[in-house]
């Protein structure tokens, strides 16, 4: 057999392996998986994270976004198939829940953000509190730069999200949520 067809052969065997890396480092996505919690902070003099009169603190949220590092504000956000949800912040006290799992392409991502449509507490007398969020939209830089999404990798972003328990107290109809994101 002469050389000629031989390296053509292994010309189409390396080109052939070359697109096949670069399509699976590119094109395959990872998965990324959002949890929440409202971390443990006692309130000071106590134990609690909430007076005892609060019983239940119910967020509704929506509209879950992730933003690609490098792009404008205006641009390089990806909408997450994330549905609208009502969490009981008082079940996810230092424990979490998984508000959704994505497939998400390939990349790094470096700010969540998310609409807070509403939030009701329940106080122990039976009574009912209303509120809003300012703006009714959290944005979330996500620390260290962000995360990297690879070919199949796996990435956890933990929100955590908690409410100044004077400021729910006072009843105004408003609240400034805490709120930061950890990648595991």
């Amino acid at each position: 057999m002469s050389k000629g067809p031989v390296a053509v052969i292994l010309a189409i065997i390396i080109i052939g392996a070359i697109a096949g890396y670069v399509f699976y480092t590119s094109f395959i996505p990872g998965t990324l998986t959002l949890t929440i919690t409202d971390p443990a902070q006692a309130q000071p003099g106590t134990s609690q994270q909430y007076d005892p009169t609060i019983t239940h603190i119910y967020v509704t949220v929506s509209g879950f976004q992730v933003h690609v590092a490098g792009q404008g504000n205006a641009s390089g956000w990806t909408t997450m198939a994330i549905p609208t949800q009502t969490i009981d912040m008082m079940s996810v006290l230092s424990v979490s829940k998984v508000l959704g799992t994505m497939k998400l392409s390939v990349g790094k991502y470096d700010t969540l953000r998310f609409n807070v449509t509403g939030v009701m507490v329940d106080f122990i007398n039976t009574s009912t509190a209303s509120y809003t969020v300012p703006s009714g939209t959290l944005k979330i830089a996500i620390p260290n730069g962000g995360f990297q999404i690879v070919a199949t990798s796996a990435v956890t972003v933990l929100l955590t999200l908690s409410f100044n328990n004077s400021e729910i107290l006072v009843m105004n109809g408003h609240l400034t949520p805490v709120a930061k994101a950890t990648v595991s």
